[in-house]
Order: C-alpha cells, then sequence, then structure tokens
C-alpha cells in the first residue's frame, strides 16, 4: 500500500497541521489576553487550552509578546473587513459617507473590537510595538480609505477636501463621539441600530457642510 494513498504533496499536511495549530494558538490567547490581561496571561495557560506544545508556540511567534502582536494584527484585519462592503465611489457622497457610517460603527461596537481596544489601551504603554501595529492596521488603515475616497471628491470638485487625511479623521472622530468613549469605559451599553442611525446621520450631514462646495 502507498505511504500517500490521496497522492498528496508530503509537506502539505505537516503545514496544514501547523496552520491549524497557530490558529488555535491565536484564537486561545486572543480568549485569555480579554480575559485577564497580557501580563497575568502565561503561554502555558495558551498551550493548555489550544494544544500543541511550547516548542511549536515559539517557533511560530518567537515568545508571548510576539504571539499578542500577530492576535492584535489577525484581529484587525478581521474587524476592518466589513468596511469593503461600503462600496463609496458607486454612490453619491453623502450616500456613500453614511453608509461607511453605518458599517463602521456596527464594527467598533462588536464586543472584540471593544475588548481589542481595551487590551491594547492597557498594555500599549508598556508595549507600544503593539499600540503600532494596532494603529497601523486598524485606524490607521480605515482612515487610509476614507481619504482616498475624499481626495478624489476633492480632484473632481464634488466636494472640497484640501487635506484629505485631516478630513478622515474629522469625519470618524464626529463618529466616535462621546459615546464610543462611554462604552470603552464601560459606563454605558453600545448603542442599538437605531441610535446608530441617528447619530450617524447627525454626525454625516455636520461633516458636509464642512466640506461642501458652496
Amino acid at each position: 500500500m502507498p505511504d500517500n494513498p490521496r497522492n498528496e504533496p508530503e509537506d502539505e499536511k505537516p503545514a496544514t497541521r501547523l496552520e491549524a495549530r497557530r490558529q488555535a494558538m491565536l484564537e486561545a490567547a486572543a480568549q485569555l489576553f480579554f480575559e485577564v490581561g497580557y501580563e497575568r496571561s502565561s503561554v502555558n495557560e495558551i498551550v493548555r487550552r489550544s494544544g500543541g506544545s511550547l516548542t511549536t508556540l515559539y517557533q511560530l511567534f518567537g515568545s508571548k509578546e510576539g504571539l499578542f502582536e500577530v492576535m492584535v494584527q489577525d484581529r484587525c484585519t478581521r474587524i476592518l473587513e466589513p468596511l469593503s462592503a461600503a462600496d463609496l465611489p458607486a454612490k453619491p457622497p453623502q450616500e456613500a459617507l453614511r453608509a461607511l457610517g453605518y458599517r463602521f460603527m456596527e464594527v467598533v461596537y462588536c464586543p472584540e473590537v471593544i475588548a481589542v481596544i481595551r487590551t491594547v489601551i492597557g498594555e500599549g504603554a508598556k508595549l507600544t510595538n503593539v499600540a503600532q501595529i494596532y494603529f497601523r492596521n486598524g485606524p490607521d488603515n480605515a482612515i487610509g480609505k476614507l481619504s482616498a475616497y475624499l481626495a478624489e471628491l476633492d480632484r473632481t470638485g464634488a466636494a472640497h477636501c484640501p487635506d484629505p487625511a485631516f478630513c478622515a479623521k474629522s469625519y470618524f472622530m464626529l463618529l466616535h463621539n462621546d459615546i464610543f468613549f462611554r462604552v470603552l469605559a464601560g459606563v454605558r451599553p453600545p448603542p442599538d441600530m437605531a441610535e446608530i442611525k441617528a447619530h450617524v446621520d447627525k454626525a454625516v450631514d455636520l461633516f458636509w457642510r464642512a466640506i461642501a462646495v458652496e
């Protein structure tokens, strides 16, 4: 009987197993970091929850700090993926800004997103590279997408945005408003969809008045 009856390349099965182990460790690490914070999380507990071995963990991530960095990067990538569905260029500007605002607010108030941000804030002063990874893959990525859209509006004369990056940051700050920081601090629950829509509509109206061409 042949050793590989399914005719799979010999290196595919180990690679697949290693990737599965990597994902399991990322999930276990995320759960533990969110539960007890970075400092109180141990690599032994992550291995216990995910299976595998310490050797595999260090082979894949180098250290606990390396695992934390990859976890933040992985979560930020997932978090921002829905924003691509806003399909900005296909809509009139105000409608596009509303679509982006609704999607952004839905994403940012997901429990996992709040957990990521709280974790990064809690550990960022000690692990500045982790905070940089979060901003590069999270807020800066979203700002870049909106900046490119606003730059095109300015180029075509549809809006006045001579500094697209500043305008993009200003729009996201209007969306965050006081609500986000109160939710982050745990003093109020996340807004429901009715509150999100009302808030986004007001933010878009105010923002559009600032960039509209007279």
